[in-house]
C-alpha cells in the first residue's frame, strides 16, 4: 500500500541567464509553460499536498499555477535547502514521503517519478534519488556508492578527487525523503560555504552520516535529468521533448518523413497510416483521423480532420476537415469553419467562420467569410463574401448546387436559393431565387436576348 505524500516543486530561481522579464519557469516549451511538467509530475502521484517555493517573479508564477498548488514564498534566496525549508512549517504535522521536484526540469517523465516513488518504498531507506549516466559529466555533482550500491556520498564537481572525476554518474537532483527525517536534516543544515547558502544536497550527507539508508534509482534516458537555465537549454529540451512525441506517435503507426522538421502538441492525435511531411507544425488540440496527408509547410492549430484528409501547405486554426476533404496549397482555413465530407478548399482561399457542405468546391484565390453554403456548390476563382460593413459581421447563406461565377461578390447579409447561377464579375447585393440567373453590378435577373 502506498505511503501519504507531499510534493515540492522548487521554482523560485532568478533565471538570470535567461535574460527576460518572463520567469524563468513560465518560459513556453513545448507548448506549454516550463513549470507544467513538474506540475503534471507532481500530479501523477497523486499527492495529499503539492507545494510550489516561489521567489523571483513570485506574483505572477502564483497567477499561473492557480489552485493546482499552494504557493510558498521564499523571500531570501539563499540555496535549495533554505527553499525546502520555507515548507516545513506546512510538513511536521505530515507523515509519509515528500518527494522534491524542480520546475526547470521538464524532460522528466511522469512515469520515472512515480518509479522513484515506488523504488523509494521497497528499499524502504530514509531516502532515495535519481541518478543517470551521463558521457560528459562536468559540473554535476558525483554519487558515489558503497559496495552494497547505497549511495555514499555526492561530492560536487569542484570538491572531488580525480578518481571521483572519473565516475559518470550523476545527481539528478529529484529525490523522495520520508518526511520526518527530511525535517530533521533541514533543521541541521549550515551554511558552510563560500555562497553561505543552504543546499539541499547537505540533507543526504546528513541522513547517510547518522547511519541512514540512502539509495539512487538509475534514469535508462540520461536525457532526462537535463535542467534548463539559458535560452540553449530551452532549445534543445524543446527539440528533445518533440521528438520523444514523435518517436511515440511513429511507434503508434504514423509516417514523419522529416521527424527533424515538425513539431507536435502534447494533446495532438494522429490516425494510424497518416503521412506528416517536413516542416509541418501540430499545434493545440489538433486531431487527425487515419490516413491524412499533412503536405510540407502546413500549420495546424487545434484543427480536427476526419478520416482521408489531404493538407498542402496551408494553415487550418480552430476548425474541422471532413472525410475525404482536401485544402491547399497556401489555403486558410480559420474562425471556427467546418468542411463536411469531400469539400475541395483550394489555392489561396480563405475561410472564416464558414460552413460548406459535402461536395462543395471553392477552388481558386476567394474569400468565404460568415457563411454557410449547401451540398454541392461551385466557387469560382476569386470569389469574395464581404461580410463586412464597417461596423459589424453579416452572414450569408448559399443554397445547394449553387453556382458562383468568377470574381463574383456578394455583399452580406444575401440568401442564394437552390440552383441558382450567378455570372461571372457580379455584384450581388439582394437575396436570389431558387433557380433564376443574376449577372451585372449590381447582380440582376439575367434575361435572354432575343435574336
Amino acid at each position: 500500500m502506498a505511503q501519504s505524500l507531499t510534493a515540492i516543486i522548487l521554482a523560485a530561481g532568478e533565471g538570470t541567464r535567461m535574460n527576460s522579464k518572463l520567469p524563468k519557469v513560465l518560459h513556453p516549451l513545448g507548448g506549454q509553460p516550463m513549470i507544467d511538467y513538474a506540475l503534471e509530475n507532481a500530479e501523477a502521484l497523486n499527492p495529499q499536498k503539492i507545494y510550489v517555493v516561489v521567489g523571483a517573479h513570485a506574483e505572477e508564477v502564483i497567477g499561473y499555477i492557480g489552485d493546482r498548488a499552494i504557493p510558498v514564498v521564499q523571500k531570501q534566496r539563499l540555496g535549495t535547502g533554505h527553499a525546502v525549508q520555507q515548507v516545513v512549517p506546512f510538513l511536521k504535522k505530515s507523515g509519509g514521503n515528500v518527494v522534491i521536484l524542480y520546475g526547470d526540469a521538464p524532460l522528466t517523465q511522469p512515469q520515472t517519478v512515480q518509479a522513484l516513488r515506488q523504488f523509494h518504498q521497497v528499499q524502504g531507506g530514509e531516502a532515495a534519488l535519481l541518478s543517470a549516466r551521463v558521457a560528459d559529466p562536468f559540473g554535476y555533482g558525483r554519487i558515489v556508492r558503497h559496495e552494497d550500491g547505497t549511495v555514499n556520498s555526492i561530492v560536487e564537481h569542484k570538491d572531488a578527487s580525480e578518481e571521483e572525476l572519473a565516475i559518470n554518474e550523476i545527481n539528478a537532483g529529484l529525490y523522495i525523503f520520508k518526511t520526518a527525517k527530511l525535517v530533521e536534516a533541514l533543521g541541521k543544515l549550515k551554511a558552510n560555504n563560500a555562497k553561505k547558502e543552504y543546499y539541499l544536497t547537505d540533507t543526504i550527507h546528513y541522513l547517510i552520516n547518522q547511519g541512514g539508508k540512502v539509495h539512487a534509482l538509475m534514469v535508462p534516458d540520461a536525457t532526462e535529468v537535463l535542467g534548463v537555465n539559458d535560452r540553449e537549454q530551452l532549445a534543445e529540451a524543446h527539440r528533445l521533448l518533440n521528438l520523444r512525441r514523435i518517436e511515440e506517435h511513429q511507434r503508434e503507426g504514423v509516417t514523419f518523413l522529416h521527424p527533424g522538421s515538425v513539431e507536435v502538441s502534447a494533446q495532438t492525435l494522429i490516425g494510424k497510416d497518416s503521412i506528416i511531411e517536413g516542416n509541418v507544425q501540430l499545434l493545440g488540440r489538433t486531431v487527425l483521423g487515419e490516413n491524412c496527408h499533412i503536405g510540407s509547410g502546413s500549420h495546424l492549430n487545434s484543427a480536427k480532420l476526419g478520416k482521408n484528409v489531404v493538407v498542402r501547405s496551408s494553415r487550418i486554426s480552430e476548425s474541422t476537415l471532413g472525410d475525404n476533404s482536401d485544402a491547399g496549397p497556401f489555403a486558410h482555413i480559420r474562425g471556427g469553419s467546418v468542411l463536411d465530407k469531400n469539400v475541395h478548399v483550394g489555392t489561396g482561399t480563405e475561410l472564416k467562420n464558414a460552413h460548406l457542405a459535402s461536395g462543395s468546391k471553392a477552388g481558386h484565390f476567394s474569400y468565404i467569410g460568415d457563411a454557410h453554403l449547401g451540398k454541392d456548390v461551385n466557387v469560382g476563382a476569386g470569389c469574395v463574401f464581404a461580410n463586412y460593413d464597417g461596423k459589424n459581421k453579416h452572414h450569408s447563406k448559399i443554397g445547394d448546387k449553387v453556382f458562383l461565377g468568377s470574381n463574383s461578390t456578394l455583399v452580406a447579409p444575401v440568401v442564394i436559393g437552390k440552383g441558382a447561377v450567378i455570372g461571372a464579375g457580379s455584384v450581388v447585393t439582394k437575396d436570389v431565387p431558387t433557380g433564376k440567373t443574376v449577372v451585372g453590378v449590381p447582380a440582376k435577373p439575367f434575361v435572354k436576348k432575343r435574336s
